[in-house]
């Protein structure tokens, strides 16, 4: 038997973002009980706790503010996170060893005392909610971009210092003010469980709450135009998490100023309710896919940056956005076989370097820089388009024949030979070409985009667009408020 060759690390993987204008999807929770959830979550983390040690690799590091960095003060950084973690899992042995064979006043106290312990470990390494950066700028913060706001959640086993190293990096390589809302860590193991308790059983901790609170105060201010997300790790779940509260109390006109970037994302689900839903029922029949639809997410641009060999988004972000029930908007690239979770060390070294040339100081990016990344041809995941093509012509064939349970179809859907068309634009695919016909952008121009094999990132991608303080709307274009 020929052994299985390695993915390779030069290709760079693309699932194009989910089209649902027919309100198919649901989130998770919509779907299952939260101990259907917790036990699937546990079963998938399982299935791919083997690669665990690929969360520091590789580990070498020349930049002081990357996170494995061996200089001094980041050594005594790494030491406490380190310890908090060995000493919990201990604690947790323990307890369980408590509960087992002490009466229970007296186990709940062992249990008091080792949260306790953990927390108070933890001081040193917390710190405010909020971090500022104005690292990638020359003048000062006040005067930049005061129509923007940029935004940073942390993902775990983050203490301050990195989020302060996490938002000094981002400001070197989008040269934009960048304010980090702390996500706090109490170790591994309690991340962790923490990460399961919010997917599972919808637990809004404190940061999930600041993030919603002050992404509310962003997007209902008059005098910004555009919010800018990015999210790490757990951070993920705390951004989808506060967009889910968002969406229930601001206008479509509000939502459209955000944009939403995650990096190896923990998330479940990713919402982005569609601005209208296709409601008018017609016969299934054949007819040509048509050329126009009206149908869009109220936040127009959403992407997901995932390392392939990365543990956390193969239980998050890989996992969730294959299930053809799950709701999970955006576009996902995937660096095949890259190991490492670090938000600097693995992701923005690798995808968004910054450009170190002596005329750049502050280390701002240009976005027409050789970058290998963004330069790299896509692969397109066809396998995926194909499961949502047969998720959403059953789904309407069902709405068409029967009742409309889940969703209606205002236009007629075919079937032909080497894939099926669900019309208005819900999904086509290819007969096994590397085509894949998906949700257009802005783009667009009110056609539907045809995703290729050979496209790259840079075709594909907006992010890059911001490098070194560019703005792809500088054209005129405001952004599209309904």
């Amino acid at each position: 038997m020929i052994p299985e060759k390695p993915p390779d690390p030069s290709i760079i993987g693309y699932i194009p973002p989910q089209s649902d204008n027919q309100g198919c999807t649901s989130t998770p929770r919509a779907l299952e009980t939260p101990l259907a959830l917790t036990w699937r979550d546990i079963r998938t983390l399982s299935s791919v706790l083997y690669q665990l040690p690929k969360l520091f690799t590789p580990l070498t590091s020349k930049d002081p503010t990357d996170e494995l960095s061996l200089n001094p003060r980041n050594i005594w950084y790494l030491c406490g996170l380190a310890t908090v973690t060995a000493l919990e899992t201990l604690l947790c042995g323990l307890v369980l060893i408590a509960v087992t064979f002490l009466p229970g006043w007296l186990s709940m106290g062992v249990l008091m005392g080792a949260v306790g312990l953990i927390w108070g470990l933890c001081v040193p390494i917390r710190g405010p909610m909020v971090v500022e950066s104005c690292a990638g700028l020359k003048e000062d913060c006040g005067n930049v971009r005061k129509g923007e706001r940029w935004i940073f959640v942390n993902g775990v086993m983050v203490g301050n210092q990195g989020l302060r190293n996490n938002c000094d990096r981002l400001s070197k390589t989008f040269g934009r003010p960048i304010t980090g809302i702390h996500n706090p860590t109490y170790g591994l193991l309690w991340d962790l469980l923490e990460c399961l308790f919010q997917r599972s059983f919808a637990y809004d901790t404190y940061s999930t709450r600041y993030t919603y609170d002050y992404l509310k105060r962003s997007l209902t201010d008059p005098t910004v135009h555009k919010v800018v997300l990015i999210a790490h790790s757990q951070g993920g779940i705390i951004v989808s998490m506060a967009l889910d509260l968002l969406f229930t109390d601001l206008s479509a006109e509000n939502m459209a100023k955000l944009e939403v970037y995650t990096f190896g994302s923990a998330a479940s689900h990713f919402n982005n309710p569609m601005r209208a839903i296709q409601t008018v029922t017609t016969p299934i029949s054949t007819s040509p896919l048509p050329q126009n639809r009206s149908s869009k997410g109220v936040i127009r641009h959403i992407e997901h940056y995932v390392n392939g060999e990365d543990i956390v988004p193969q239980w998050g972000v890989l996992y969730n956005v294959r299930l053809t029930k799950t709701r999970y908007s955006g576009k996902v690239f995937i660096r095949k076989g890259a190991t490492g979770h670090m938000f600097n060390q693995h992701y923005l070294n690798n995808m968004f370097p910054l450009d170190t040339t002596p005329q750049l100081r502050h280390g701002s990016n240009r976005p027409d820089a050789p970058n290998d990344f963004l330069d790299q041809a896509v692969r397109v995941d066809e396998r995926t388009c194909r499961d949502r093509e047969a998720f959403y012509y059953a789904a309407a064939a069902a709405s068409a024949v029967e009742s409309p349970v889940c969703c209606e179809s205002s236009a007629p859907v075919s079937r032909n030979g080497g894939g099926s068309e669900v019309s208005d634009g819900v999904m086509s695919v290819s007969n096994g070409s590397g085509i894949c016909v998906d949700e257009p952008d802005e783009d667009d121009e009110g056609g539907v985009k045809r995703y290729r094999d050979g496209m790259t990132v840079r075709e594909l991608s907006r992010l890059w667009k911001y490098l070194g303080g560019a703005d792809p709307d500088m054209d005129g274009r405001q952004p599209l408020m309904n």
